[in-house]
């Protein structure tokens, strides 16, 4: 069963400074990409995927985003939060969560294009059977750069493998599934999901895998970047 409402907070408030070489004069998520800015790829995407509710969580130049998207999102309104200061991820999804008094939401990096099938990921959370988070999985050629993911019988995520190890495997595709009580509640200020939450949730068996099969790109670098315009640049 699919929920009615599907929210996805964008995480589109980091300084990009692996990128800066390549996109000097906005913040990533507005890089060129052919004639379109990479948000608006990515929000398209997120929405012919059945989202019907796209929240940039927006920090580094956020008035440029804000502006850039109203003007390419016509008649299609894009809700935004922006953070008081830099929050990492997991501080920026639960400032976004608490100012829009939401408990149940997707969650994308704003730097990263996933095509296929989301469906699992749209579907609500089991929280009877102890899931408070789920995660999105790719299978790529070689996980050196990215890390990867290790996944149990019983398809919850069961550890991590460090970057710098070759080989293929699945690997993060950056979009999760959670709810606010995946989320520590005395925490405040910045924090890290993927360093600060996810360890303490996979050792409690709380966070479940979807294989995802398509097109992952992660446009955090520029060679990738520019793959990514050869490719949907046209």
């Amino acid at each position: 069963m699919i929920a009615a409402a599907q929210h996805c907070i964008v995480l589109a408030g980091g300084l990009g400074t692996r990128l800066r070489s390549a996109v000097a004069d906005r913040p990533k998520c507005l890089a060129q990409v052919g004639a379109r800015a990479f948000i608006d790829i990515q929000i398209d995407s997120l929405r012919a995927a059945g989202v019907g509710d796209v929240i940039l969580s927006l920090g580094h130049m956020a008035a440029m985003v804000v502006q850039a998207v109203a003007a390419s999102q016509v008649g299609r309104p894009v809700r935004h939060v922006v953070e008081p200061a830099l929050l990492g991820t997991g501080g920026a999804i639960a400032y976004a969560l608490n100012t829009l008094g939401l408990d149940e939401v997707l969650v994308a990096n704003g730097d990263t294009y996933l095509s296929g099938d989301i469906a699992g990921m749209l579907a609500p959370l089991r929280r009877s059977e102890g899931e408070l988070f789920r995660m999105a999985l790719v299978q790529v050629p070689d996980r050196q750069r990215f890390g990867g993911v290790a996944v149990g019988p019983d398809g919850r995520v069961a550890g991590f493998v460090e970057k710098g190890h070759a080989g293929a495997g699945p690997i993060n595709a950056g979009l999760y599934r959670l709810c606010r009580a995946a989320l520590p509640a005395a925490r405040t200020g910045a924090y890290s999901l993927e360093a600060d939450v996810l360890p303490g949730l996979v050792a409690q068996q709380a966070v479940s895998a979807r294989a995802i099969e398509g097109e992952f790109t992660d446009i955090g670098v520029p060679e990738d970047y520019f793959r990514f315009c050869a490719q949907h640049g046209g």
